[in-house]
């Protein structure tokens, strides 16, 4: 691996998303991936708290595009832990739900969850989870800049900026 900063954030990210999955794939259900466990878990909170949901809402909770959230909402759709119903005042608009599949396991994903949280923060002291904490948000504050400065000066369009690799 390079020495670059950014390659090592980019690796542990992508370690963390895996071992989540396979902790809850072990502990819960292979249906359902870390992040799929939490958006359920984020669903099932707004429905208790008679709060609407829809897609945009979960793309601006896990800073997501478009396509991969309706991609991850039509799996969750299909293995039954979610339902997507019309709204009166829109048609466009579907309101996310969960199912009573999704909300027995629940539970299960959210303890799953905090089980993986202890064991990630073990040997570190609160010191060290606190300096982290500051670390990780100054640099995400950095790359959001970064991406906002660079779109605004780009004069090739964001869709099409990976078409070639």
């Amino acid at each position: 691996m390079s020495g670059h900063f950014g390659a090592l954030l980019s690796h542990t990210a992508r370690m963390l998303r895996r071992a989540m999955d396979t902790r809850i794939a072990a502990e819960v259900t292979s249906e359902l991936s870390g992040v799929r466990g939490m958006l359920l878990g984020e669903i099932i909170c707004a429905n208790n708290e008679n709060r609407d949901v829809y897609q945009r809402d979960v793309e601006q909770w896990f800073h997501i595009r478009r396509s991969s959230v309706t991609a991850i909402l039509q799996g969750m759709e299909q293995d039954g832990f979610i339902t997507r119903c019309s709204v009166e005042k829109d048609a466009r608009l579907k309101r996310l739900a969960a199912t009573p599949k999704g909300v027995a396991y629940h539970d299960r994903i959210r303890a799953s969850i905090d089980r993986f949280e202890h064991d990630l923060q073990q040997g570190l002291t609160p010191e060290e989870m606190a300096a982290a904490r500051v670390v990780l948000n100054q640099i995400l504050h950095n790359a959001q800049a970064i991406e906002a400065e660079t779109k605004e000066n780009s004069p090739i369009s964001p869709e099409r900026s990976n078409e070639t690799c």
